[in-house]
């Protein structure tokens, strides 16, 4: 009787220590390490919304970047995914937006209309493509056995933000946008009546994505071509032909890691978006040197393998220490550049003195996960210990755009002159030419787990 009358305590009790470990979690991350989310600049497999999923594929969409701290920058680009099963097909359609695909597993066909012209590529891993807004693309998987299955870059023209897909021919899945033209405009624009018209362009009945028989994928495939392999996207703003991002010479290699990349150098549709991609493979158990990017803000997509950013966000810091942040400690709170903009203005006014600080912004990442970094914010990424970590990096305002390195062998440190060193650190020259020059790897060096094990 006893314990009947002290079960609303116990449930009270218990439903204030689930909330407790709830706001603990949303607090902490779910690495809890006091690092949170890393939001606004990461976004996981649960901020992806389905346009479409069968047996035959899928085809989602990351959400806007409407953060105050994002919108300005990044506000009007999307990034998108599509997987396509084995002999998939996927029906014609254009966007209003431009798009940069890359090819992050298997080979396909993908075929262009675009300027009263039809071009076939045969695309293959590692492959990158500029497909113009407004061009009609249709493609297949070419692959018995292997998905196909594409990351892209989604740049609207037409409203901040949003796109749209258009598909000419379908019935009640996709819809043609034809059918909602009146009967007597349709029988003047095609000259044939509409029973005719409906009977070929909304008899398309099995979806967005379906399945081809190994003649017809072979049909489709004879009249692609591969383009300019590993030599940039054509000599002329319309010359659009795919290129090997894998098959070039890597900017940056070492037994940590590689890095290659397209700018607009390579491809002149790349230069007239003003966008650069690039692809770092870093080794198990490995980094990426702490760097920035003096222009381009970098939208980063895991492709392979899991692991952790880190990333320096500036904020007042309330007169709280930025050392007293180290190591796990001052990360929770207001985001990067929240309410501690409007503190800056009101500090500004006032005449007050101004004491700027640091916010680590840190969360686990795995295939799948968006990161959006704006320039000058030094980052690292950090390859977790089963496999490499593969990053996906599309640079926006990328023309003047140069990568800096705060550590390893081509730090910029290290270009300080003498009296310089002397004048900004408070430590003897001879301890600061040893700290700053003790790494001898440039870009990709030994990660923190592995150092610890060489070191015991």
């Amino acid at each position: 009787m006893g314990a009947m009358k002290r079960s609303p305590l116990v449930l009270v009790l218990l439903l204030f220590l689930c909330s407790s470990l709830a706001l603990a979690s949303y607090s902490y991350g779910e690495d809890g390490s006091g690092s949170g989310s890393g939001r606004p600049y990461h976004y996981g497999e649960e901020s992806f919304r389905h346009w479409t999923r069968s047996r035959q594929g899928r085809f989602r969409v990351l959400e806007r970047f409407t953060h105050e701290l994002l919108e300005d920058a990044v506000g009007n680009y999307r990034v998108a995914e599509l997987e396509a099963a084995p002999r998939a097909f996927l029906q014609p359609s254009h966007y209003d937006a431009d798009e940069v695909m890359f090819v992050k597993e298997g080979e396909g066909v993908v075929a262009l209309l675009y300027r009263g012209r039809r071009e076939s590529f045969c695309v293959r891993e590692g492959d990158v493509l500029v497909i113009p807004a407004g061009a009609v693309v249709y493609s297949a998987n070419t692959h018995a056995s292997r998905w196909f299955r594409v990351v892209m870059l989604l740049n609207p023209v037409s409203t901040t933000g949003r796109f749209e897909e258009f598909f000419p021919i379908g019935g009640e899945s996709p819809e043609s946008f034809f059918s909602v033209f009146s009967d007597d405009v349709l029988q003047a624009a095609f000259n044939t009546r509409r029973e005719e018209w409906e009977q070929v362009f909304e008899k398309q009945s099995k979806g967005e994505i379906t399945t081809a028989s190994e003649e017809q994928i072979r049909e489709l495939s004879r009249s692609c071509s591969r383009g300019s392999r590993g030599h940039g996207g054509g000599e002329s703003m319309w010359d659009i032909k795919p290129s090997s991002l894998t098959g070039k010479r890597p900017s940056h290699s070492n037994s940590h890691g590689r890095h290659y990349e397209i700018t607009g150098d390579d491809c002149p549709q790349l230069r007239a978006l003003d966008i650069e991609v690039g692809l770092a493979n870093i080794t198990r158990g490995s980094m990426m040197a702490p760097s920035y990017s003096t222009h381009a803000n970098k939208l980063v997509v895991v492709v392979e393998g899991s692991g952790h950013f880190e990333m320096a966000c500036p904020h007042l810091s309330g007169g709280q220490s930025s050392s007293s942040q180290r190591r796990g400690r001052g990360h929770g709170g207001r985001e990067c550049g929240g309410e501690e903009e409007e503190g800056e203005g009101r500090e500004e006014q006032e005449g007050e003195h101004k004491s700027r600080g640091y916010k680590q912004v840190r969360s686990r990442i795995k295939v799948g996960s968006v990161m959006v970094i704006p320039p000058g914010h030094p980052t690292t990424l950090v390859a977790g210990d089963d496999k490499n970590l593969a990053v996906l990096c599309f640079g926006i305002n990328a023309r003047h755009d140069e990568k800096v390195f705060l550590a390893g062998s081509n730090s910029v440190l290290r270009q300080m002159d003498e009296l310089a060193k002397a004048l900004a650190f408070g430590a003897e020259r001879e301890k600061v030419d040893r700290v700053i020059g003790a790494q001898t790897d440039a870009v990709f060096l030994r990660g923190p787990s592995s150092r610890r094990i060489s070191s015991e």
